[in-house]
């Protein structure tokens, strides 16, 4: 994760200085949110929000010279969290979709509608992969990790997270179309 929360202000966090965790919470909020929403659609706001209660109750036990850099870390607790929401309630999360817009007659309209839906097909995309390799999709492609920090996160050797990674864009491809497209020489 290239964008790490800067030392002082962890230090400060994990000393109890609500400030400093505030900014703990605005630096992170966008990745936990969006692997939450990968993984547990319309709930993810208060997993995102539970995430953060569990980070202030134990960031003061956070080892910033420990393996895990503090990004993995909090998105750990973040998958955790998911899995285990969707374990309680016994089904499957799903991705939370936008409507997408109508074109409405002005220039560009076109374009912008065609792009909601090439959108709107990613998502659902994601949405049918298989839990493991959504989680995989969105920490690596969303946040950027390493495929160790990854493996970290999931529990998983490295060698699972590449092919977890290399099943979820094939399927993402065969969904979207885009090995018909590229044969072809089409592109959408």
């Amino acid at each position: 994760m290239a964008d790490e929360l800067d030392r002082a202000t962890l230090s400060r966090c994990r000393r109890g200085d609500a400030q400093a965790f505030r900014a703990l919470v605005e630096h992170y909020q966008d990745r936990v949110f969006a692997l939450c929403l990968a993984l547990a659609g319309s709930e993810a706001e208060d997993l995102t929000q539970e995430t953060f209660v569990r980070v202030h109750g134990a960031v003061g036990g956070f080892d910033p010279d420990g393996p895990a850099r503090l990004g993995a870390w909090i998105l750990t607790i973040a998958r955790r969290l998911c899995t285990d929401r969707a374990r309680a309630v016994g089904r499957r999360p799903t991705v939370a979709l936008d409507v997408v817009p109508l074109g409405d007659g002005r220039p560009g309209a076109d374009t912008e509608l065609d792009r909601a839906r090439r959108a709107r097909a990613l998502h659902q995309a994601i949405a049918a992969l298989p839990e493991e390799q959504r989680a995989v999709v969105a920490l690596q492609l969303w946040d950027g990790l390493e495929y160790e920090e990854i493996a970290a996160i999931e529990r998983v050797p490295v060698g699972t997270v590449r092919s977890r990674l290399a099943r979820a864009k094939d399927a993402l491809k065969r969904a979207l179309g885009v090995d018909d497209e590229e044969r072809n020489g089409t592109h959408r």
